[in-house]
């Protein structure tokens, strides 16, 4: 959670260097602060190591000290691949492609994404099962290695990508007059000019949608289905996996459904159809009878398909209404917005830690969502009508 509020507070000043920066300078730092927070993260985890068999705490300053070098590390690694991401979906994405090719480009980014998301845990946990006595990390070290080498391929591909397309090489850049002003003063100009974006609506009901625990993947909802019900580990791990394959199912659903009405109606049919879902898998969460678990369990994951079409829409709105001069600041609050309703969830499920309190967590995601869908059809019915 700390890696996740000080990833809050920074990213939006980190993403601004997309808007004063040359692409090809953002790839590179980007990049380069992924390989450090992975390269520093392995190191901490490998000392760290060396605590295993005692009760260290944080009164001990050896322990505090490492500690601390772990969550800067993390810290490091998040802030570059939350600039990488909004780079190449948010800059590059929207520079190389238009229309119908952008729909095509966002549904295979999604799919990629999704496939890492099931194929990766599984591939670092057959990895991490190697050990020898005289290196029991060998499992780690390999997955360590696998990261740190992947970053070359990833940058020549990049550099391959704009020296193929010479016009990314030059966009307007943003001047920047604040130099003088205080790092929080120029977080809450910031965030004035985030407001004042004709999209930020759009990112704020995408946000509400985080502050939700209905997610196959979630910590909280694994935890309660572990502790409340009694489900067996093995049908939490296909319901889990299943998620990822709803969330497929959408990347393909949602480029059909723009063939039939414009980008922002498809978009709130999808977020339509998952604030359904939700209400209903509230609805069966109180029948104590299996029949009803198993419903429950089943809307969730048909609410992967509204909420990763929403999520394919929203994208697109970015890409195309963001001024290309503002577009990594604007990205950069949005993916901050993002981790704040981490950080609220988390902090709720704190308060709420008894599995008989799961249901009001349920009843919170569920109006969260609801809201999200009033906030975006009062934006989309206003954007319609015109200033």
């Amino acid at each position: 959670m700390l890696i996740k509020f000080l990833s809050a507070v920074l990213i939006p000043r980190v993403a601004s260097v997309i808007d004063s920066k040359e692409r090809i300078s953002v790839a590179r730092l980007g990049l380069g602060l992924q390989f450090l927070g992975v390269l520093l993260s392995a190191i901490s985890i490998y000392i760290l190591h060396s605590f295993a068999g005692t009760n260290p705490t944080f009164e001990d300053e050896t322990f505090l000290g490492i500690f601390t070098f772990m969550v800067f590390s993390g810290l490091l690694g998040t802030l570059g691949s939350s600039l990488m991401d909004i780079s190449i979906a948010n800059d590059v994405a929207p520079s190389l492609f238009s229309g119908h090719d952008l729909v095509q480009f966002n549904s295979r980014f999604r799919q990629v994404d999704l496939i890492t998301e099931v194929g990766s845990p599984v591939i670092a946990g057959i990895l991490l099962a190697f050990s020898t006595l005289s290196l029991p990390l060998t499992g780690f070290l390999i997955i360590v290695l696998w990261n740190l080498i992947s970053f070359i391929p990833e940058l020549l591909i990049l550099h391959s990508v704009f020296n193929e397309r010479a016009d990314l090489k030059f966009k307007l850049l943003s001047s920047s007059n604040d130099i003088k002003k205080s790092f929080l003063q120029k977080l809450l100009d910031g965030w004035k000019s985030f407001l004042k974006q004709s999209v930020s609506p759009v990112i704020i009901a995408s946000s509400l949608l985080w502050l939700s625990v209905l997610s196959p993947h979630g910590v909280l909802l694994t935890a309660f289905l572990n502790d409340g019900w009694k489900i067996p580990e093995w049908t939490i791990g296909i319901f889990r996996s299943s998620g990822a394959f709803f969330g497929l199912a959408a990347t393909a659903v949602f480029p059909f459904a723009l063939r039939f009405m414009n980008l922002r109606k498809a978009s709130a049919l999808f977020l339509t159809f998952q604030a359904l879902m939700v209400l209903g898998a509230y609805l069966m969460l109180h029948l104590e009878i299996e029949i009803g678990q198993y419903s429950f369990l089943l809307l969730i994951l048909f609410s992967r398909i509204g909420l990763y079409g929403f999520g394919l829409g929203e994208v697109q709105i970015r890409q195309e209404e963001v001024p290309q001069l503002v577009r990594g600041e604007v990205n950069g609050f949005a993916n901050a917005l993002n981790g704040i309703s981490t950080l609220i969830l988390f902090s709720l499920g704190t308060v709420l830690s008894s599995t008989k309190d799961f249901k009001y967590l349920v009843l919170f995601s569920v109006i969260s969502v609801w809201v999200a869908l009033l906030v975006y059809l009062r934006w989309m019915n206003k954007s319609e009508l015109g200033p």
